[in-house]
């Protein structure tokens, strides 16, 4: 980038400045004023000829591919000295504003062909492919007089993808699977759809249809059918990344907090043997993956939203919900992750949520902003507290009429904070497949 010279030349600088002061008022002063200027800059020219060039200058940088959002990650960076002097200085990286860790100058002194390393950890708070690229190496010439400043060039690329531990830990997957039964055994039902488990012995209150009279006619013995809930259910994840979705809650964003949930539910869910699709949407879809089963499938689903952008639109459902119903050839579980701050929202939520139950299973689950809660809970110390108190209870109000509404029609309704959003919609997705509903 360019040469500039150090405090111990600025220094020096001034004190010629002062000494020309003298000069003009005594002619002896002039001529050892002028040797000492001429003497200051042919040693600043020796130190900023001895400066090595950029290409002496070998700059490498290690990052892991994929981390997870807010997942502390360890970044080296190592600078090699391939020029045939030692060299000190310092080294600045830049990095991208979203990513939290120590920015701090990296000092070095390094002899020919020696290499200067550092690793420091990283973590990022937005979802998304991040170049980290460039650095600045200051090199101070051996004198001390004159530095030189270069922009070195190290790109390495991270991708920050929610809930992207789960493809490297079978036991994330194993305890998703868990978290989903919840202490509940597999359903097994009399006299129920789904997949023929066995035979058990008939007692007082169960239903006469379902008697196994050919059972019967082989042993002379009542025996009724014992059902359990079929498996390669078709389960769809919906998720909205409109305006709110887009607010954080604490230092991550409420719709990557949804998206680590739900691939919480799609591991489990390919776990069980069941086929998992999902759907990214705001005011149109912006990623769409047709369910399907295999491990390939939690990587995809994992991966989907890494090319989602946010755009602060408002959340249009209607879009999404005609792409689910064309989708979905057969009955599903379809699970929502959203929110909505007025009642006009809500009521296209509802009309949509109505129209895909004529055929399939929904969850709703509603992020409430923990901000609502956290205004009414505070004292009233002004006028402008109240009104603010007045609006948040009058959003609460709203918003729990239209989940009852919702609920009223037989949907699942899950109302938690972000951050609080995975155990319940594992459990409830537990709940609802060993209920035999799908």
């Amino acid at each position: 980038m360019g040469y500039s010279p150090t405090r111990i030349t600025l220094i020096l600088g001034l004190a010629l400045v002062a000494l020309s002061v003298f000069a003009l008022t005594d002619a002896s002063l002039v001529l050892p004023w002028a040797v000492a200027c001429g003497g200051l800059c042919l040693v600043i020219a020796v130190d900023a000829l001895f400066l090595p060039r950029k290409a002496q200058l070998g700059l490498h940088r290690g990052v892991p591919t994929e981390v997870g959002i807010g997942v502390p990650f360890t970044m080296t960076l190592a600078l090699q000295n391939e020029s045939p002097r030692a060299i000190h200085g310092a080294v600045f990286d830049l990095l991208p504003p979203s990513m939290e860790g120590l920015r701090v100058a990296l000092p070095y002194a390094l002899s020919p062909d020696e290499q200067a390393e550092w690793s420091f950890e990283l973590s990022a708070n937005d979802r998304g492919a991040f170049t980290l690229d460039a650095a600045t190496i200051v090199i101070t010439g051996p004198l001390r007089l004159m530095r030189r400043i270069v922009r070195g060039s190290a790109p390495a690329t991270v991708s920050v993808i929610p809930g992207i531990e789960i493809l490297r830990s079978n036991e994330l997957i194993l305890k998703a699977a868990r978290d989903a039964d919840a202490g509940i055994t597999r359903a097994r039902g009399i006299g129920r759809g789904g997949e023929f488990d066995s035979l058990a012995p008939y007692v007082p209150g169960d239903p006469p249809q379902a008697v196994d009279w050919k059972a019967y006619a082989r042993t002379g013995q009542l025996a009724v059918r014992r059902y359990v809930p079929e498996r390669r259910r078709h389960i769809m994840l919906a998720c909205d990344a409109g305006r709110l979705m887009g607010t954080r809650v604490g230092n991550t964003r409420k719709i990557d907090l949804a998206l680590e949930a739900m691939t919480r539910v799609a591991a489990a869910a390919l776990q069980r043997g069941d086929l998992v699709g999902m759907v990214i949407f705001d005011g149109e879809v912006q990623s769409f993956i047709p369910p399907r089963a295999g491990s390939g499938q939690l990587a995809k689903i994992v991966r989907a939203s890494l090319n989602v952008k946010p755009r602060h639109t408002e959340t249009a459902f209607t879009p999404a919900f005609v792409a689910l119903n064309h989708a979905l050839p057969r009955r599903a579980l379809v699970i929502l992750a959203t929110d909505f701050d007025n009642e006009a929202q809500g009521w296209e939520l509802q009309r949509n949520i109505a129209q895909i139950t004529r055929r399939h299973v929904a969850i709703v689950a509603a992020m409430r902003d923990p901000v609502y809660h956290a205004t009414v809970a505070a004292e009233v110390e002004n006028a402008s507290d109240a009104y603010r108190q007045l609006a948040s209870l009058t959003l609460l109000e709203e918003r729990q009429m239209i989940l009852s509404r919702i609920h009223s029609t037989g949907v699942h309704v899950i109302d938690a904070e972000p951050s609080e959003l995975q155990g319940p919609l594992l459990n409830m997705y537990g709940s609802v497949v060993t209920g035999g509903r799908l």
